[in-house]
């Protein structure tokens, strides 16, 4: 890995005699071996510059043209050789690891008005070679169309449209220390002052930009940097930079997680717990690399070749393959992939071939335009595995995308690989580990068996890798568990809530079993048309049985906590602890009680909150209460894994509902389209239940659902649904249960048996 404290910037002289400048790193342990961050370019396609900008004559398809292009990263030789005139020693080249990518292309159109406006596109670059990005700009209007013209054409050697990479690399971070802090009631109390009626951090495509905006004005986010042994004050202040990018990645991800989970009309902002975390020194981190130039203006006999007039608007679709679909050998996976589309006006050579060999991994598909354009179309792809495994080939797809990505998942394929990082492996320390047990399993295609693979990690900086090929196209969900076995004879397991595969083959951090830095919170909603509160008086206490090695947290104790007049959201002091963050099966228990505006009092018993859900929210116009569930009748012989979804309806203006609709249909509609606040469900959570490993101290432990019901109902409803993984690869499933007035479900031993699911108990309504 490259050593951060060493960067340097080198000047070179390209092709056309303009000086440039790269970085480069020397390597950690091998001081001979240096890395060059690689820098854009255009992509040359057999000769010639893979580029193509078209002017619709007619204006039939409602546009007046579109430009194509693809750019790519690459070391320049020249760069290559003035670092080695300029840094003695240098004896070869090291080869990045490249964990993830955003390529964006920035570039100025007139508007309407004939007003020069900036523009961005983003896209996620192929994560592997030299990663190819392909971008495809439709031109509304012949201002648009000239102002491109004007921009590639003609002498000047450079348009004013640039090119920008920012790659994550893996590296260790050395010289400093770097801690980074979130508190969700300072991002709150900004949202509150400044915000307006709309969320202003709820949005993914403009939350990250959002946050980076914010996140310092509203003191929301801190990040303090300590000097280590060699550090500069370059060095740090490259650290510092760095872990402002790593928190606003962080709140980016939590905040769009929240966005699925916010109840009603609320701020995703306000499902946010406070966090924070430390990055030592040797810990291995992924360090960005952005970098970025402008394209190139083509000279006259070029763009005769380069820019084309047809009459009618044309069909343009690229297809690409994104992400490493190599094994832990970096050898690929398949063997290729052919690709068929189906369209009025292409009948033939419309078959073609996607593979890693001599970089076929893209495509662009154009179809002559008809009288009256169609977007839609409709396309196959075979993926062939080679070595005698038999090809899967998919049904039609209908489209109407202008981008068409096969990520490895579609391709039956997955990766992750876990590196250890800062584990104190037999160091001597209260925490000093043996070993680390990696439980992985993955989510099984329809009639497939599934997969529960466990390996050891003993050492820092070692890849342990789990890769797999099924023949047929994959979900990009996975499950996880850690269990680390400590020289004390303890055991501290934690497991992560299901993840979702990215475009690349995943990475996942093994971090040190010493216990984190956690917090907890009450937020309390008054409405417009409720009641407010008088005070809210509680005492709260954490409790994690799956690490009891671990001592107990204190209680904290609100007293007395008086929530801001209505309307409004606020939020009380903190409870900060250390604990493993266990998101599976530990939570927090609640007593006390509730007393809103009108005088009434709601009484708070043992109400427990899953860890996943804190903080707790509290509303004006809604009574709280717990739901246990009990996985201790799960045959484990039959079966692999349980998926659990648990979920309230909610009406239109986020309130509880306790109306019965088809729950299967609202469902599926729901967790396809969080966004729509008439059919989301209500503080969804999926539990993911493995079998319990050889070594754990309870073979099974109650899960907890807090579940709410308005004031003014008599009526407490909630429901599941849920998957049983049988080992022979069936799924039976717990279809669409209403849970009425009852606070215990008791899972069956397979899901095959009659719906008598739910127990009673009997919930003493307003008690």
């Amino acid at each position: 890995m490259f050593d951060i404290t060493t960067a340097r910037q080198v000047d070179y002289s390209d092709a056309s005699g303009e000086t440039l400048q790269v970085t480069i790193f020397q390597d950690r342990t091998d001081k001979g071996i240096w890395y060059l961050v690689p820098v854009p370019r255009l992509r040359i396609d057999q000769g010639q510059p893979a580029f193509s900008l078209t002017k619709y004559l007619s204006k039939g398809g409602g546009i007046a043209g579109s430009c194509a292009f693809e750019v790519e990263l690459h070391a320049p030789d020249e760069a290559k050789r003035a670092a080695e005139q300029q840094v003695p020693g240098i004896t070869g080249w090291g080869q990045f690891t490249w964990v993830r990518g955003l390529t964006c292309f920035d570039f100025t159109l007139p508007d309407d008005d004939g007003v020069p406006k900036a523009q961005e596109i983003t896209i996620t670059p192929s994560l592997f070679g030299t990663n190819t990005a392909h971008f495809h700009v439709e031109l509304k209007t012949e201002a648009q169309l000239n102002s491109f013209k004007e921009s590639f054409s003609g002498e000047g050697g450079l348009s004013p449209f640039a090119i920008n990479y920012d790659m994550g690399v893996l590296t260790q971070l050395l010289g400093a220390e770097a801690t980074i802090q979130y508190t969700a009631s300072a991002a709150i109390e900004y949202e509150r002052k400044y915000g307006t009626t709309t969320d202003t951090w709820g949005k993914k495509h403009t939350v990250l930009t959002e946050i980076k905006q914010n996140l310092k004005q509203s003191g929301a986010g801190e990040v303090t940097v300590k000097r280590g042994a060699g550090g500069t004050d370059e060095l740090v202040q490259m650290v510092r930079d760095w872990a402002w990018s790593t928190l606003e990645n962080q709140i980016a991800d939590a905040v769009e997680t929240a966005r699925h989970l916010a109840d009603g009309n609320e701020n995703p902002i306000s499902v946010v717990s406070d966090f924070s975390a430390t990055y030592s020194e040797d810990t291995i981190v992924e360090w960005s690399t952005p970098v970025s130039r402008f394209l190139p203006r083509f000279d006259a006999a070029t763009w005769s070749k380069l820019y084309h007039e047809v009459d009618n608007r044309q069909l343009v679709v690229t297809f690409e393959l994104v992400g490493d679909p190599t094994d832990e050998d970096h050898v690929p996976q398949f063997e290729d992939v052919i690709v068929t589309v189906n369209y009025p006006t292409r009948k033939t050579d419309n078959t073609f071939h996607l593979s890693l060999k001599d970089n076929a991994t893209s495509v662009t598909y154009v179809a002559p335009g008809g009288g009256v354009f169609d977007p839609n179309y409709e396309y196959r792809y075979e993926v062939r595995f080679g070595n005698g495994d038999p090809s899967y080939t998919s049904d039609w797809i209908p489209s109407s995308s202008t981008r068409v990505s096969f990520r490895p998942s579609q391709l039956g394929i997955r990766n992750v690989t876990f590196i250890g990082s800062g584990i104190p492996f037999s160091d001597g320390s209260k925490n000093s580990v043996n070993k680390v047990f990696i439980d992985f399993y993955e989510t099984p295609p329809t009639g497939q068996k599934p997969k529960l693979q466990t390996k050891e990690l003993t050492e820092n900086n070692r890849a342990v890798a789990f890769s797999s090929t099924y023949h047929v196209p994959v979900t990009n969900t996975y499950n996880y568990r850690l269990r680390y076995q400590l020289t004390s004879g303890d055991i501290v397991t934690v497991q992560p809530n299901q993840q979702f595969g990215s475009d690349n083959a995943d990475l996942v951090y093994v971090l040190t079993p010493q216990e984190h830095l956690s917090s907890f919170s009450l937020r309390a909603i008054a409405s417009r048309t409720g009641d407010g509160f008088l005070e809210i008086n509680a005492n709260a206490a954490y409790f994690d049985y799956q690490n009891p090695s671990l001592p107990p947290p204190p209680d904290y104790t609100w007293d007395s906590w008086v929530p801001e007049p209505q309307p409004g959201l606020s939020t009380s002091t903190s409870w900060t602890f250390l604990a493993q963050p266990d998101v599976q099966t530990a939570y927090f228990q609640l007593n006390g009680q509730v007393i809103y505006g009108d005088g009434s009092v709601f009484p708070l018993v043992n109400i427990n909150v899953p860890y996943s859900r804190g903080p707790l929210i509290v509303k004006d116009n809604e009574e709280i209460y717990s739901v246990e569930i009990f996985t201790n009748q799960i045959d484990w012989t039959q079966v692999m894994q349980v998926t659990l979804n648990i979920f309230q309806k909610r009406d239109i203006e986020g309130r509880v509902s306790s109306e019965v609709h088809d729950v299967a249909e609202e469902f599926v509609r729901a967790v396809g389209s969080a966004g729509s606040s008439e059919i989301s469900p209500r503080q969804l959570i999926p539990y993911n239940i493995l079998p319990p490993a050889d070594d754990a101290p309870f073979k099974s432990l109650p899960l907890y659902y807090t579940v709410n019901k308005s004031r003014s109902s008599d009526s407490l409803v909630f429901y599941y649904n849920g998957d049983y993984v049988m080992r022979d690869g069936t799924v039976r499933s717990i279809s669409d249960v209403e849970v009425d007035n009852k606070l215990q479900i008791h899972l069956p031993p397979v899901a095959d048996q009659p719906l008598g699911l739910v127990h009673a108990c009997k919930v003493a309504l307003g008690s």
